[in-house]
């Protein structure tokens, strides 16, 4: 789509296409978008960013024309001229570059001109573009940190909007902060929701909910957006959650700004998990009014929007994903729209594991772990079973936690071997890893020394503990543990040993953890720059 008369507006070049050879290529592809004339190579070289199309033509006649053509081939963008007012200020919160125009562009769209609008990204240091998914760590966390800012910088122009940042690293980043060798690559292309699907560690929470304060304090808005957290990436959540503790601890002085969540794509996508927020909110003595906006005058202009960040993903990726929320948010009416929730009332900082999808799960967890904890001091021994398809989370700071929670037990963790390259950092005295190897043969040897530790507190780490239907492997692990073992020993279950160390940490005080000197914590801002 493309505005009628374009001499105001100023072209500028999207930031992943790059002019080699007299061609104009994506990133480091070997194939060329376009290839140049001597002249149009010049008039290329002249759209800095700043010079309208007007100005463009006089330095080079029938700039125009082919500057219109770019532009429907998505060489560069149209910016239009816009002025928008110093009040009112609306800031809206987003977990990635990207987030917000996924999630409320359209809204955004109908308010360019009309206020100040300022986009605040959380998240800046990163290894993600697409080439990630083929195994290919093309380019450098700095190159692409750059890359996603420009992109990030041109989309806020779009929108009439000034976009900030902080200084945090992308979650895969967080979770292996080593070098991305071949092995890791590939791990990350078969399952990259391992890197990424985390339950929040608390103590990130309250220091991003004290940058996003200083932040606010300074850019003093006017209304605020929000992400509601939907899915279960582990930025989104850990976003969400500090919001809501920024507002906590602030009521005064954001009383009488208009709160507002956005419900994130594409993960807005799971059915039901909206619902689930909704109703921890509302059990949290909150009250969210959800309202719609039809955006149907905007739509393709969202659309062409958010493929600036081609970087991410294709146009022809996100499109479908985009315009099924549209439609779904609209409603039998027909209308495409973009859900959100307005909060009514007292914040307040909920547990996290209230908000997690399938939450009923951690509630049982929740249960089995308050039995376990008033006799921790005196068990002398914990188990740790994580089957192949679980996932050992946080090693780094997860196993502080249990440490903390058990503190006269020895900690066994039995990883199967796919799991167990999980563990990434250097072990504690107390605690042992041990990489089960030789498929079935090696799980029988450990169940077979296992189950009669009489006593032992057990904690089978798998896919399906929340209610999913087990594979046959895990079936007879957990009916060998439920007929000769619970009688004799507590058994927990957990989908990942993040979500068990959560409940744990939400149970006990968590600044006497982070005391703990003999393993560093993990901090959120780390990266491999």
């Amino acid at each position: 789509m493309r505005p009628g008369n374009i001499s105001s507006y100023v072209p500028q070049v999207r930031p992943h296409n790059k002019l080699r050879d007299g061609g104009i290529f994506f990133l480091i592809s070997k194939r060329p978008l376009l290839e140049l004339s001597g002249e149009e190579k010049l008039l290329y070289e002249s759209m800095d960013g700043r010079r309208s199309v007007a100005e463009l033509e006089m330095i080079s006649p029938g700039a125009c024309d082919l500057i219109s053509k770019w532009h429907e081939a998505a060489i560069l963008e149209l910016i239009p001229p816009i002025t928008s007012p110093a009040k009112p200020h609306l800031v809206v919160i987003e977990p990635h570059m990207d987030d917000a125009v996924l999630s409320a562009g359209g809204r955004l769209l109908h308010r360019r001109g009309q206020c100040r609008i300022t986009i605040l990204s959380v998240v800046k240091w990163s290894n993600f573009t697409s080439y990630l998914l083929l195994k290919r760590d093309s380019l450098s966390v700095q190159e692409i940190t750059d890359l996603r800012l420009a992109e990030s910088a041109l989309v806020a122009r779009l929108l009439g909007a000034e976009h900030r940042c902080l200084d945090w690293t992308d979650a895969p980043l967080r979770f292996w902060p080593n070098d991305w060798s071949p092995a890791i690559l590939e791990k990350y292309s078969i399952a990259p929701h391992a890197f990424v699907n985390l339950f929040p560690n608390p103590r990130d929470v309250l220091l991003l909910a004290d940058q996003l304060q200083q932040q606010l304090m300074a850019l003093a808005p006017d209304e605020l957006w929000i992400p509601m957290g939907l899915g279960d990436h582990v930025d989104h959540r850990i976003t969400r959650s500090a919001c809501l503790a920024m507002l906590a601890s602030n009521r005064e002085r954001f009383s009488r700004v208009p709160v507002f969540m956005y419900e994130d794509l594409p993960y807005a996508s799971r059915v039901g998990h909206a619902d689930e927020i909704r109703a921890a909110l509302m059990g949290g003595g909150m009250r969210l009014v959800s309202s719609t906006e039809d955006i149907t005058d905007v739509l393709e202009e969202k659309v062409r929007v958010a493929s600036v960040y081609a970087s991410q993903f294709k146009q022809s990726f996100i499109e479908p994903i985009v315009r099924n929320a549209a439609h779904c948010a609209g409603g039998s009416a027909g209308k495409l729209a973009e859900s959100y929730h307005r909060i009514v009332g007292k914040i307040d900082l909920l547990p996290e594991s209230h908000f997690c999808r399938g939450s009923s799960g951690l509630v049982l967890l929740r249960k089995k772990v308050r039995t376990l904890l008033p006799e921790r001091k005196k068990c002398g021994r914990l188990t740790v079973i994580a089957v192949p398809s679980g996932h050992l989370g946080w090693w780094a700071s997860d196993r502080k936690s249990l440490v903390f929670a058990f503190p006269n037990a020895d900690i066994h963790v039995h990883a199967s071997a796919d799991l167990a390259w999980q563990a990434n950092s250097g072990g504690i005295s107390r605690l042992r890893l041990e990489a089960v190897r030789g498929g079935w043969k090696g799980w029988v040897g450990v169940i077979s020394r296992e189950l009669f530790r009489f006593g032992t507190p057990t904690v089978v780490v798998w896919q399906g503990a929340y209610g999913t239907r087990p594979l046959r492997m895990l079936k007879m692990l957990i009916n060998l543990l439920m007929k000769y073992a619970l009688p004799f020993r507590p058994v927990l279950f957990a989908k990942t040993l993040c979500d068990f160390c959560g409940i744990l940490n939400e149970e006990l005080d968590l600044s006497a953890v982070s005391k703990l000197r003999d393993v560093p914590a993990r901090t959120a801002c780390e990266s491999a720059r």
